[in-house]
């Protein structure tokens, strides 16, 4: 697959969870207030698909998104804070559906026929049309204009300034010098009186500023003045109407040396006919504002609300610290913020989208509307509750994924081997210690007999020769006395030696020790940092819940509308993390048991109240994490199974009546999972047909989950599905029992207590014990666990935590029991091998792990063998391409700035063909930020609408510095409006494309601005 190829499929991949956020915001507009967050959301991910769509050559893709698109707009605009009827709730739903539909044509390279996609949708937008009626420019302009607060007297400095320069620029070239110097200073007169009416005061001095450059230059000089005056006063107008009143100039750029004194100062503006009815103390402000239902705000106070800056005391950083278990310095505040690890059972996820809060769309802020009293505008709402943004995504192969967890795994062998080896060393240090100590007792006591030996003449004849013949070597030794000089033997010289090299053994034995304490030290923290890492590769593998369940609510809604039925949803723990593959898993199943809880279980509104229930009923689907398994419950407050019916169908099937009423409930509600299997009368669009239920049960066997349903009649029906985890890393505890050494997951351990037999209870033919003034069972897993073993069985080094007989309390939510065993060896963090055989495993062993020494052991689910015993369990059977050596220095640089990774990759990709040199940004904050930094580029290619900085953004800081002046920036967009594109270029933008664009326009274009 080429390059091209996987940008365009990355794209595709990036417009499903757009698709996701617009279905998800859609749903509810038609029971309660629209809420201008959600809709912004909506129109910032239609955006996106229609602009991305268009570059990708997906065409019928971004037409359809920008028809949908359109009709958000109308939402924004006229429907906040009201709701709409259902049927344009469906109807916008139907165009998400259709968006997927010809999304998924593309991933799937099947041929998109635009005349059947325009025969499936066009009835679509004829309804939303007759309902929600045409876009029109009004609509456009409020949504450019959108900011709530704003000075009447500046728009009419829009409109009027806008008018003023557009008749100047069309006499510019027609007019002779006398003419052009007469225009120029009237110009620059009713620019004045324009900027004193809006309180413009640096605008006012720009233009006093070029009024007395008019004086004071030669004729020669007045065509080249009046071209940069009407520049600096396009760009000036540019940045009021973008709210940037700071970035105003006051005077014009190359003749700012010219003083101007108080005199000059005093220009009397002369103001037109037409402004003479204006009367200051005559203008009923007030009255003004309340037509366009909004504000005066400081000018200030606007810029500063549209850069809002990013709150960090609302980042809770010390959950970082401790989920990390790492120090976080202030310079790695943000960085670390985006790596939060994952708990396994439940994260709330709303601390990191805050930190990467994204703007709402429509990103042009601080806009002056161009209303009037007739035209459409903004309905003002109160604030809402905040919307959550989309955390940003990296995509990874799976392939990837699951080599970067081998290796992880292979980490975790090796620190338990190193730990395993360094234990082994210490105690042969210990060993030695203890040796040495030994030593030196025993030349203390050879020392001490010596000493007493050659006192009481133990001695023997030859030692005192050895002694006579050692002291007669030594001068002047005959004149003294033996207690006034010492004479040594040849025993006490080597006793000496013996000293003398053990204290040099214990200096070596005191290094060794320190060098193993350093040793221990360095395992430490490697196992510190495999920790840390663990939860970031834990992370890896999970997805929140709301995930699998995502579509669930769309389901109901229609299902709703198609049966009459009043059915409520709730999903409860839908940040709780799962594996990736249970979510892959549960997606089928969970549709299914939805389905059939709509149909089977939820009675209609009549029989409900007939039965004293509310008229609605409620459908609640639940995830957590217990144990070793992900544990979903899917429950509806309806009627419950009704098992006679059951019975009666089981009888169809060839059992007889007695056999079938042998049959114990729990084995009986068992016979719904079977292929065929149904008690329906008759066959609708939902049920009847016998399969669905089937397929659950196949889905879960493939992950080896299993599923068990608990109803009772009149109150409703519950279905539990429970898939083990497929982490690759597990904290467990070994222990032995009967000569079996297993381990058991520590999240399923209560507590470990001793249990004297006298305290062991005889109930019913079973052993049980007292815990938590409740009876529970007693299990020898010896006697339950039963398989083929070797006699010697397991041998582990070193000695048990606990060499005696005790008793594991392990349970779940749903019960608990004792584990008896005979030692307690250790808990550990141990990496798990699955068994892959053909031969059943036995019941209760679930997986395997690997020791520090690589010895392999068994992992158990004590709830299964808690089940068997009581006859209760449950059943579970891209390439690198070789380009050429160029010269670096010679190629021009681009810069491609883009929120949409995909949408920069493949303009990069175009630009590279062409034989540009590519730099990217992912917004205008980045590439301003790169730009001041010294990054040098030929050219910029900038979208509009970006989180942090938009496109208008780049322009007003970059296009003010000198050193930019004559930088080329080409502004390609979705947005192809004129006041966009008029906007952009009074900024300072030298080209203005709109998406889809035609690639070799934009080619050359970009050649002639290089040039």
């Amino acid at each position: 697959m080429d390059t091209e190829q996987q940008i365009r499929l990355n794209f595709l991949d990036e417009a499903v969870e757009y698709f996701d956020l617009m279905e998800s915001n859609l749903l509810g507009f038609a029971n309660s207030a629209i809420e201008s967050q959600k809709v912004d959301l909506i129109l910032r991910s239609a955006h996106s698909i229609k602009g991305g769509a268009g570059m990708m050559s997906f065409n019928t893709l971004s037409q359809v998104a920008h028809r949908t698109e359109d009709f958000l707009k109308i939402l924004r605009v006229r429907y906040v804070g009201e709701s709409i009827e259902t049927e344009v709730e469906t109807l916008l739903l139907q165009s998400v559906d259709h968006l997927r539909q010809i999304a998924s044509l593309h991933r799937q390279g099947k041929e998109v026929v635009e005349s059947d996609i325009s025969q499936q949708t066009q009835p679509i937008f004829d309804k939303l049309q007759e309902y929600l009626g045409e876009l029109e420019t009004a609509d456009e302009n409020a949504l450019l204009s959108q900011n709530e607060d704003f000075d009447p007297a500046v728009l009419i400095f829009e409109e009027g300034v806008d008018g003023v320069l557009d008749s100047f620029e069309s006499q510019l070239s027609e007019l002779d010098i006398t003419e052009l110097t007469e225009a120029l200073t009237t110009t620059a007169q009713e620019l004045v009186g324009f900027g004193m009416m809006a309180s413009l005061d640096p605008f006012v001095q720009l233009c006093e500023s070029i009024q007395a450059q008019v004086a004071s230059i030669s004729p020669a000089e007045i065509k080249s003045l009046a071209e940069q005056a009407l520049k600096t006063w396009r760009r000036s107008h540019a940045l009021v109407l973008r709210g940037s009143i700071e970035r105003l100039p006051s005077n014009l750029e190359g003749y700012s040396d010219l003083d101007l004194g108080e005199g000059d100062r005093q220009i009397e503006p002369e103001i037109p006919d037409e402004f003479d009815p204006l009367d200051a103390d005559a203008i009923e402000l007030g009255g003004l504002q309340s037509a366009f239902e909004l504000n005066i705000a400081d000018t200030q106070e606007e810029a500063e609300e549209e850069f809002d800056p990013l709150d960090m005391d609302s980042i809770e950083l010390g959950s970082l610290q401790s989920a990390f278990e790492l120090n976080i310095t202030d310079t790695q505040e943000e960085a670390e913020a985006e790596l939060d690890p994952l708990d396994v059972d439940s994260l709330d996820l709303s601390s990191l989208q805050s930190a990467f809060e994204l703007e709402s769309f429509p990103d042009t802020p601080n806009k002056i509307r161009s209303t009037t009293e007739d035209s459409a505008t903004v309905p003002k709402s109160t604030k809402a509750p905040s919307v959550e943004r989309l955390e940003k995504m990296v995509r990874v192969p799976t392939s990837q994924l699951k080599q970067f967890n081998t290796l992880f795994e292979q980490l975790v062998l090796n620190r338990n081997s190193i730990n395993l080896r360094l234990e082994q060393l210490q105690n042969v240090v210990s060993l030695m210690s203890q040796r040495m100590s030994q030593m030196e007792r025993s030349n203390t006591q050879l020392k001490q007999w010596y000493d007493r030996a050659s006192i009481e003449g133990i001695l023997s004849e030859k030692d005192q020769l050895a002694l006579t013949s050692v002291n007669s070597s030594t001068q002047q030794s005959d004149r003294f006395d033996s207690l006034e000089m010492d004479r040594y033997s040849d025993i006490h010289l080597i006793c000496q030696e013996q000293i003398e090299t053990i204290v040099q053994l214990q200096e070596v034995a005191t290094d060794i020790e320190l060098g193993v304490q350093e040793v221990n030290q360095s395992v430490r923290d490697l196992h510190y940092t495999t920790k840390s890492m663990q939860g970031n590769v834990t992370r890896t593998q999970m997805l929140p819940f709301a995930d699998a369940v995502k579509r669930c609510p769309r389901i109901i809604r229609d299902l709703n509308l198609q049966f009459g039925k009043q059915v409520n949803l709730k999903i409860l723990g839908d940040r709780t993390l799962l594996d990736r593959s249970v979510i892959e898993a549960l997606s089928d199943p969970l549709m299914h048991l939805l389905r059939n809880s709509f149909d089977h279980g939820i009675e209609d509104s009549e029989t409900r109240l007939k039965n004293g229930k509310s008229e609605s009923g409620t459908i609640t689907i639940q995830a957590k994490n217990l144990g070793t398994y992900s544990v979903i419950t899917l429950s509806d407050d309806g009627g419950g199974i009704n098992l006679d019916k059951i019975r009666d169908r089981v009888c169809q099937m060839g059992l007889t009546p007695e056999e079938v009423a042998q049959i114990p409930d729990t084995e009986l509600l068992d016979f719904i999972f079977e292929p065929g299997f149904s008690t329906a009368q008759q066959v609708t669009e939902l049920s009847g047909r016998g399969v669905g239920m089937d397929v659950v049960k196949t889905n879960l066997e493939e992950v080896r989950g299993d599923i068990r349903v608990d109803t009772q009649p009149g109150k409703g029906t519950t279905f539990i599905l429970r898939i083990p985890f497929s982490l690759s890393i597990l904290r467990v505890a070994i222990v032995e029992q009967g000569g079996i050494v297993f381990a058991l997951p520590a999240n399923n351990i209560r507590e470990l207590i001793s249990c004297p037999p006298e305290e062991i209870l005889a109930e019913d033919n079973h052993q049980n014990i007292a815990w938590n003034f409740t009876s529970i069972p007693l299990v020898e897993i010896d006697k339950i666990l039963l398989y083929r073993r070797s006699h010697n069985g397991i041998s582990l080094t070193g000695n048990p935590t606990i060499n005696q007989i005790m008793t594991l309390v392990v349970g779940d939510d749903r019960s608990f029991a004792a584990l008896k065993i005979n030692r307690f060896w250790d808990e550990q963090e141990l990496t798990t091998r699955s068994i892959d055989s053909p031969i059943p495993l036995p019941p209760g062993i679930i997986s395997s792990v690997v020791l520090g020494d690589g010895t392999v052991i068994p992992l158990i689910d004590p709830m299964v063998l808690v089940g068997q015993k009581n006859n209760n369990g449950v059943n579970s059977d891209r390439a690198d391409l070789n380009s050429p050596k160029i010269n670096i220095s010679a190629i021009e640089t681009i810069l491609v700035v883009d929120d949409s990774i995909n949408v920069r990759r493949y303009l990069s990709m175009t630009l590279e063909k062409a034989g540009y040199r590519v730099e990217q940004a992912k917004d205008g904050r980045e590439a301003v930020d790169k730009l001041l930094a010294g990054l040098i580029v030929q050219a910029v290619i900038c979208d509009v609408e970006m989180p942090r900085l938009d496109g208008y953004g780049v322009l007003e800081e970059i296009k003010e510095r000198s050193e930019f002046a004559d930088l080329p920036i080409a502004m390609l967009t979705s947005r192809s409006n004129e006041k966009h594109r008029k906007l952009a270029m009074n900024l300072g933008a030298s080209a203005y494309f709109s998406k889809p664009y035609n690639e070799q326009q934009l080619l050359d274009k970009l050649g002639e601005m290089l040039n």
